[in-house]
């Protein structure tokens, strides 16, 4: 036996002064608020101030004062009801009413006063065991679990509590559900989870390090708060998330699994939570330009005052900050303080402040410990290091590098990798790109290395505006009103699902459709068929190369066996793949296959070994391929690795999301993720929907979803205008037209479809024969029209008008199609056919 009541009481004295406490991290403050909680509870205490009662058989001396009526006293708030408590001791078997999940791997057993569940069996397939039934109608409840891991297959592997979990008998896994998972190495990135389990998959919305691994001599208590919407996770009395709930799992039962280890539970507590927890500030639903493209930039408008923001359909307003948190146009004009913004009751846009000294990032800091309003909001300026002062110190607000003003950028490689970098050590993924760079080409180039491209422009005429946002750029900062009513005129003229950018085609190890995966042969054919990026997996091995293989062991693509990272170069040069028989190739004959085009590697860090990302920087300084690199990991230690070694490299966070009922609070946990690893979104696509796209992008957030091996899925998301696809069919597109031509004028008739020639462009740079077209978005001119529900365009006066000629492709069986446009074309429209 061990003296685990001695320690469960000590800990469960801790947890009782600190674990209930307010949003923060503060222990004295969470402390002293829950001892307030508790006292709150308890019914109210004798005066010891209050008068003794006169004796009635003694007379008094002189006429009796009345005593004063008491005042009115609060009643007490109800005592939480213990819903259930176990310590196991004396118990041989489960309590009754605990149960098995039918799938589990592992075994559990309840001896010496402890329940075990021991899942050793499988390092990532769980062991579990649910409490009883009746929990599962419940709303909300906290969850008091003392607990200790014993023997590990990894200092990764972990041990959770399970809430919410399904009542569906038909699920035996009982999914949906949470959880509350801690790593046997705590001090991890992603030492503490809080995950969601969703349709055989996980999504990990949040992560945190707690401050030491979790020590078999030791007891711990992990504590789950859970009310409503909201939930907040403690380790020891730490707060280590706080996070709101898919509404849609409004109850849910109760449960402990592991995978890889075996956790030790020595008591379990769960009790009435009656307090509601404080509310998350949510995310603003903005307006934006009324466009029916897919994924259309976001408009940025330059802040002034008495503007008709419906009119201009800008999602962000940029002002001037200065320390005292005063706003202002870029003109100077006062426009009040960031108090009274926030307080404006119907917000639809959300706020980019231009800050100029680090006493407004002081200032903005001291606002955040008032307020929980910043959680949504962009920084910007043209100064790195203060940009990335402000990260560290408010880790949830968004930073932009404004370079609009840098008349000595162009579009060399240099000047791109110059934009690229300033924009990473930032900790920024916004760059506002000077007029110069503002083209097609360049824009493009600074999309495949994951940088959101935003421009100003002054465009004052529709066809000024078209030719911006052909550029395919994400963002444009209009330089007053008008110009943004404008670029929203021309936005709103556009056909439905048209592609103003191109949805950037990934090879997922290469083509393993047709090739073995993770080849030289494999990535040439991708490539071959118009992948934009090619995706492959790295490990190191012990005399220092980095090799490409996906599994840690060679066993499954190869015909050798082992870890690849107990291996040589030559070891590993001497395996053939499986199937075609072809060299496990190094990463630096990747680099030097493709260097100097335009093809970009997705280099995916598989591997926690922390020599990689050293050796790494070594290979890129040797071939100065970093115009051609991202880096993409689910380690987040990795990730953080890259940040301090290689700053100025871009990076993807992996994961597997699992979007709810409501994009907006998807985003809040898209947000969490991007924002602490300061990357892109890399999502398990099935989770991931339009709506929370489109609500990202405002944001400068990109998205790219793997692995999108379903034909109909790869067509939907190409639809959406999603940012960048990961497939192992990368020939499904190579067929797909990408750009339009045409002539500069032409002419149409009134009362005629309108068709116009035009010439296509496919995604391995095929020229299609020429075609006729009726699709045009018409966005200036005096001759009046009409538009079919197709999109096409019949003229209904004669007149001139500024259209830009479009064309729809249909994808596979036409279930799910898009539309491309061509610059703008000026027509002469007259009553009659032209001789």
């Amino acid at each position: 036996m061990h003296n685990k009541h001695r320690i469960a009481l000590a800990i469960a004295t801790v947890l009782a002064l600190s674990a209930c406490g307010g949003g923060g991290n503060n222990s004295n403050s969470d402390a002293l608020a829950l001892l307030a909680l508790a006292n709150a509870n308890r019914p109210p205490a004798s005066n010891p101030e209050a008068p003794t009662p006169t004796d009635p058989g003694t007379p008094p001396t002189e006429p009796a004062t009345p005593e004063p009526e008491p005042e009115p006293q609060p009643e007490p708030e109800p005592e939480a009801k213990v819903l259930l408590e176990e310590s196991f001791e004396g118990l041989t078997a489960l309590p009754a009413g605990w149960r098995l999940k039918s799938n589990n791997v592992g075994t559990v057993a309840v001896q010496d006063g402890s329940l075990f569940i021991d899942g050793r069996a499988h390092s990532t397939n769980m062991t579990a065991v649910l409490l009883p039934q009746s929990l599962e109608a419940l709303s909300n409840y906290r969850i008091d679990v003392v607990f200790t891991f014993g023997a590990a297959n990894n200092n990764a592997r972990w041990g959770s509590v399970m809430y919410r979990t399904s009542s569906d008998s038909a699920t035996p896994v009982n999914e949906p559900y949470y959880q509350f998972a801690i790593r046997q190495n705590a001090t991890a990135s992603n030492g503490t989870e809080f995950a969601l389990r969703k349709n055989g998959g996980w999504n990990v919305q949040g992560t945190h390090a707690y401050g030491e691994a979790i020590d078999a001599e030791k007891t711990y208590t992990a504590t789950v708060m859970v009310h409503g919407n909201r939930v907040r996770q403690y380790l020891n009395g730490r707060l280590t998330h706080d996070m709101s709930l898919d509404e849609a799992m409004s109850k849910g039962g109760i449960g402990l699994q592991t995978a890889g280890l075996v956790m030790r539970v020595d008591s379990v507590k769960v009790t009435e939570q009656l307090k509601a927890l404080p509310e998350i500030t949510k995310l603003v639903a903005v307006q934006d330009s009324g466009t029916q493209a897919a994924m259309a930039p976001t408009l940025v408008l330059s802040a002034g005052a008495n503007q008709d923001l419906a009119a201009s359909g800008a999602s962000n307003l940029l002002y001037g900050i200065d320390s005292s948190l005063n706003l202002r146009s870029e003109a100077g004009e006062s426009l009040g303080t960031l108090t009274q913004y926030f307080a404006q009751a119907e917000r639809r846009t959300i706020p980019v402040l231009r800050i100029a000294d680090s006493a407004t990032v002081d200032a903005l800091v001291q606002f955040t410990q008032e307020n929980d309003s910043l959680g949504d909001v962009t920084l910007l300026s043209d100064n790195v290091e203060l940009l990335a002062k402000a990260r560290a110190q408010l880790p949830a607000v968004r930073t932009a590098v404004d370079f609009s003003a840098s008349g000595f950028l162009g579009n060399t490689r240099q000047d791109i990798l110059q934009v690229v970098s300033a924009t990473n050590r930032a900790k920024a993924k916004i760059a506002v790109l000077p007029a110069g760079m503002v083209n097609r080409a360049t824009v493009s180039h600074l999309q495949r290395l994951l940088i959101t491209t935003w421009a100003r422009s002054g465009a004052s005429t529709a066809t000024q505006a078209a030719e911006v946002l052909l550029t395919g750029i994400n963002g444009v900062v209009p330089a007053n009103a008008a110009s943004s009513a404008v670029f929203a005129k021309v936005l709103r003229a556009l056909p439905a699902n048209t592609l103003l950018r191109k949805p950037l085609v990934t090879g997922h190890r290469g083509m393993p459709s047709q090739v073995d995966e993770n080849t030289l042969e494999g990535a040439r054919a991708a490539v071959a068929a118009g992948a934009d990026a090619v995706e492959n997996d790295i490990y190191m091995t012990t005399d220092g190369h980095l090799v490409i293989m996906h599994d840690a062991t060679v066993n499954r693509t190869t015909n050798g066996t082992g870890n690849i990272e107990s291996m040589t170069l030559a070891q590993v040069q001497a395996l053939r793949t499986k199937g075609q028989g072809y060299a496990v190739p190094t990463l630096k004959q990747f680099f030097e296959e493709f260097r100097g085009r335009s093809t970009v590697h997705f280099v995916e860090i598989k591997s926690g070994n922390a020599g990689i990302v050293p050796l790494l920087q070594k290979e890129l300084a040797e071939l100065d391929v970093r115009d051609q690199m991202v880096t993409i990991s689910f380690d987040g230690n990795q990730i953080k690795r890259m940040g301090s070694t290689l700053p100025e490299i871009t990076n993807g966070y992996l994961n597997s999301f699992a979007g709810g009922s409501d994009p907006l609070l998807d985003l809040r946990t898209i947000l969490n993720a991007t924002q602490q690893n300061s990357s892109t979104f890399n999502p398990s696509y099935t989770g991931l929907s339009a709506a929370a796209m489109e609500a990202g992008k405002h944001r400068g957030i990109t998205f790219w979803p793997w692995t999108l091996n379903n034909e109909s899925e790869f067509y939907r998301f190409y639809s959406y205008g999603t940012h960048g696809l990961t497939t192992d069919y990368a020939w499904w597109a190579r067929d797909f037209p990408v750009a339009l031509s045409a002539a500069a004028t032409g002419t149409a008739t009134v009362g005629q479809p309108l068709s116009l020639p035009v010439t296509l462009s496919t995604q391995v740079g095929q020229t299609l024969s020429p075609t006729n077209t009726g699709l045009a978005a018409v966005i200036d001119g005096n001759a009046t029209h009409s538009t079919a529900p197709d999109g096409t365009v019949t003229f209904t006066s004669a007149g001139t008008a500024t259209v830009l000629p479009g064309y729809r492709h249909r994808m596979g069986d036409g279930t799910y199609s898009y539309v491309i446009v061509g610059k703008p074309m000026t027509l002469t429209v007259s009553a009659t056919p032209a001789p």
